[in-house]
């Protein structure tokens, strides 16, 4: 339980209204209350959001819409909607045209949608009452990870933002009871995540039930709420801080975080209000932490997300750096590579690299170079002169690439080649793993 004597640690609602609330300008909670706003100025800024399908300002727009195209895998919701209220999330199509079946099972039709947007249209929604407009999202792909956690929705992340550093974050995991939704006021588990390593800590369902455990879907059985690593949790860190950096107007905020399982991290919403159950389930105080950060210069991106996890680290944080430097030294035959084909964390592509000490330099294959765009002047370093085994000569370029392994930033230079033929389209040569460990193949 919590500590009374630790009261001053902890963020009140009093608190958190006359004195962060207040870092947050008119024109920066405008933004946060119109979430196609804040998607625009996110997308321009190039933070990861979910596509629009459609925007409805007016009920014609609404009958006009052809509904029954869309194949399912979408979300209807109110532009100024609070505490997850109003938001209906469709999971595929039911077995007739025209109907599909939401995330809690149940089947809503064309009427039913309509009659929603009714509703949002006229404002039941939204935040002040007010006439409101709908937007039509695509529904985030669940990652893998998260699959054995909950059968109603998708588990999103939220990162309070002060100062540009991530001061407190949590997993929170829709329930049956909170239909499919990420909000612990409806029942959904909030699960506190420590800022260095991504591991969840403590639980909490609702607004105030402690729990323990939480059943998971793939052992079909309980399991402690503690330990449960949540991927690529750098990349939503820096995502977190780019939003904030993006909208500089609102000092004080709450990111919510989906994880798509292909688009690596994507920002659901931006509250200018954030809860403040968060501290339930990190069993810490928000208060104390932002002050901790307050008045701090903050560098870039970067440097926000290592103050985030030096000022803010759990007690077992050393053990698992350790652990994640043994394992990350040591590669497999195949690997997985990011190479950035431009700036910008979307212009990166993922593919599979075979590990090859008997080669000096990596190689990559021709026609993928050509389709990523690598093979332009500026970017061909020299060309190298190669005789074959039949007694051919030919120049084969030697490109400037970038690319990542196990979290490593390489910065190199590499042979492109003809690999058509073979599975793998990118080699890795020794050139490019020093300080890696090769594990030996037996025969």
């Amino acid at each position: 339980m919590i500590n009374l004597k630790q009261y001053r640690r902890f963020l009140t609602k009093n608190e958190r209204n006359k004195v962060y609330l207040k870092k947050n300008s008119a024109r920066g909670r405008a933004i946060a209350d119109k979430k196609w706003k804040t998607k625009k100025i996110l997308a321009e800024a190039g933070v990861g959001v979910p596509s629009l399908i459609r925007r409805f300002k007016n009920y014609k727009q609404v009958t006009d819409f052809k509904w029954e195209e869309l194949e399912g895998n979408f979300v209807v919701k109110p532009a100024s909607g609070y505490g997850g209220e109003g938001i209906v999330v469709v999971r595929k199509r039911a077995k007739w045209a025209g109907e599909w079946r939401k995330m809690d099972g149940e089947i809503v039709n064309v009427a039913d949608l309509r009659l929603h947007c009714r509703e949002i249209l006229e404002g039941r929604y939204s935040l002040h009452g007010m006439r409101d407009t709908v937007l039509v999202e695509e529904r985030i792909k669940i990652h893998p990870k998260f699959l054995c956690l909950t059968k109603t929705g998708t588990p999103d992340v939220r990162v309070i933002v002060y100062n540009n550093v991530p001061v407190m974050a949590m997993l929170r995991v829709p329930t049956a009871e909170s239909g499919g939704k990420s909000n612990l006021q409806q029942g959904a588990v909030g699960l506190g995540i420590d800022l260095a390593t991504g591991i969840t800590t403590f639980g909490v369902k609702g607004k105030k039930e402690m729990i323990r455990k939480i059943y998971d879907y793939r052992k079909k059985k309980k399991i402690k709420v503690n330990g449960i690593r949540v991927p690529e949790w750098e990349e939503i860190l820096k995502t977190a801080i780019e939003c904030q950096m993006a909208i500089s107007s609102l000092g004080f905020m709450g990111i919510d975080i989906l994880l798509d399982k292909d688009k690596g991290p994507m920002v659901l919403e931006v509250n200018a209000r954030p809860g403040l159950s968060i501290q339930l389930c990190n069993r810490a105080g928000l208060g104390l932490r932002l002050r901790r950060v307050e008045g701090i210069e903050v560098r870039n991106v970067r440097h926000g997300v290592k103050l985030a996890k030096y000022l803010f680290a759990e007690s077992f944080f050393e053990k698992v750096e350790a652990k994640d430097k043994k394992r990350n030294r040591v590669l497999e035959a195949l690997e997985r590579v990011k190479i950035k084909t431009g700036k910008g964390r979307k212009n990166r592509v993922e593919l599979r690299a075979k590990v090859d000490t008997g080669a000096f330099r990596s190689s990559i294959d021709e026609d993928l170079a050509r389709q990523l765009g690598l093979l332009g002047e500026k970017n061909v370093l020299y060309y190298r002169h190669y005789r074959s085994s039949l007694g051919k000569h030919n120049d084969r370029p030697v490109i400037a690439l970038t690319f990542w392994l196990k979290g490593r930033l390489i910065k190199t230079a590499v042979n492109v080649a003809n690999r058509s033929k073979l599975r793998t389209k990118f080699l890795l040569g020794r050139k490019d793993l020093k300080g890696f460990l090769v594990k030996a193949i037996k025969d």
